[in-house]
C-alpha cells in the first residue's frame, strides 16, 4: 500500500514538472504569421533589388544602342510663336535641346526644360507638358504671351515722357522685351500707352515682369474692350498721365486723321474718361462709350480735323472746339 501511494505521487511529480517547462507567452499561430510576414518582407525586397539592377541595365542598353541627341529642329512648339523674331525662336529652340539628354529615358532633361521655360515669363504665359516622342522629337504644350501694347513712360518727378525707350507688354501687363526704339516695333502696329510713372516700372532686382500700379491695367482694359471694335485700328496711343480732383485715371484716347491723301495729318484727342469697370454710376457703362466713340470716327467734322479734341465720357459726342478749315 504504502508503494502504490509513493508510485503515484512521483507520477504525479513529473506531470507537473512537464507542465511547468512549457512557456505561457508562446503562440505558435503568431510565430507562423511572423514567418510569413518575413517571407513577403524578403520576396519584396528580392523583387525591388532585381527592378533596381534591371533598370539600371535597361537604363544603360538603351541610352547605348539608342541615344539620339536632340537638336533645334526636333523641339514642336503647340502654338505657332508667330510674333517673335526668328532669331528669338532659334535661341529658345536651342536652349531647349541643349537642356534635354540624348538618352529616351532622361527625365532629368525634361524637367531642367520645363524650368527654362518656366524662367522665361517674358515670352510663355502658361506651360503644361514637356513630352519625348518614340521618334525623339520633343513635343512641348504651352501657351505663348503675345504682344498688346507698347509702353513709355514718363518720370514721375518732372512728368516728361522717359527717352529710355518703348517697352513690349502682353494683356496681362507682363514685360516681354524692351526697352526699344519706335521704328522696332512698327511692324507690331500696336497701340501705344503714354505717361506710365517709370516708379511702377517692374523690378529687375526682385524678379518682377508685370508692370505694378494701375496704369497700365486702366490702358489695358480700354484696348479690351475695344479690342473687336472697329475703333481699334484708329487708336495711335492712350494717355493715363491725367486724372481728375479725386486721383482717378482720366484715360484720353489719341489719334491722327487726314482730311485728305496728302495733307499733314491732325492730332486729335479723344476724351474717354474712367477706365473700363470703375464707372459706377459716375459715367456711362463701356458700352454707351464704345458706342459714341464709333460714332465720332465716323462723323465727317472728325475725319475732317474738325474736332481736335472730343469728349465722349458722357455717353454722347461733346467736342471741345470747332476748329474751321483745315489748318
Amino acid at each position: 500500500m504504502s508503494w502504490f501511494l509513493s508510485n503515484k505521487s512521483s507520477r504525479g511529480e513529473k506531470k507537473s514538472k512537464r507542465g511547468k517547462s512549457a512557456d505561457p507567452r508562446w503562440d505558435p499561430q503568431r510565430t507562423l504569421l511572423g514567418m510569413k510576414f518575413a517571407g513577403v518582407a524578403g520576396a519584396v525586397l528580392a523583387v525591388a533589388l532585381m527592378w533596381h539592377f534591371g533598370s539600371q541595365r535597361l537604363e544603360a542598353y538603351v541610352s547605348t544602342n539608342h541615344a539620339r541627341p536632340v537638336t533645334a529642329d526636333d523641339i514642336r512648339f503647340s502654338e505657332d510663336p508667330r510674333l517673335m523674331s526668328p532669331a528669338d525662336i532659334n535661341l529658345l529652340r536651342a536652349r531647349l535641346a541643349e537642356a534635354i539628354g540624348p538618352s529616351p529615358l532622361d527625365r532629368e532633361g525634361l524637367r531642367e526644360a520645363a524650368k527654362v521655360l518656366r524662367d522665361r515669363r517674358d515670352v510663355v504665359r502658361e506651360l503644361r507638358q514637356v513630352r519625348r516622342q518614340p521618334d525623339g522629337t520633343i513635343d512641348i504644350d504651352l501657351s505663348f504671351r503675345y504682344p498688346a501694347a507698347v509702353v513709355q513712360m514718363r518720370n514721375e518727378r518732372t512728368g516728361a515722357l522717359s527717352p529710355d525707350g518703348y517697352h513690349v507688354i502682353d494683356d496681362m501687363g507682363f514685360a516681354m522685351y524692351g526697352p526699344r526704339s519706335l521704328d522696332e516695333l512698327a511692324h507690331l502696329q500696336l497701340p501705344r500707352i503714354l505717361g506710365v510713372n517709370s516708379k511702377y516700372r517692374p523690378k529687375d532686382n526682385l524678379g518682377e515682369y508685370r508692370w505694378q500700379g494701375p496704369e497700365v491695367d486702366a490702358a489695358l482694359a480700354l484696348i479690351g474692350a475695344l479690342r473687336e471694335t472697329p475703333a481699334m485700328g484708329f487708336i495711335d496711343s492712350i494717355s493715363v498721365n491725367i486724372t481728375d480732383d479725386l486721383g482717378r485715371i482720366r484715360l484720353v484716347i489719341n489719334t491722327q486723321v487726314r482730311p485728305t491723301a496728302n495733307a499733314k495729318p491732325i492730332d486729335c484727342r479723344i476724351v474717354w474718361g474712367l477706365p473700363p469697370g470703375q464707372e459706377r454710376a459716375i459715367e456711362p457703362d463701356t458700352d454707351r462709350k464704345v458706342e459714341a466713340l464709333v460714332a465720332l470716327l465716323a462723323h465727317d467734322r472728325y475725319r475732317m480735323g474738325h474736332w481736335r479734341e472730343v469728349s465722349i465720357n458722357t455717353g454722347s459726342i461733346v467736342p471741345a472746339q470747332a476748329i474751321v478749315g483745315n489748318q
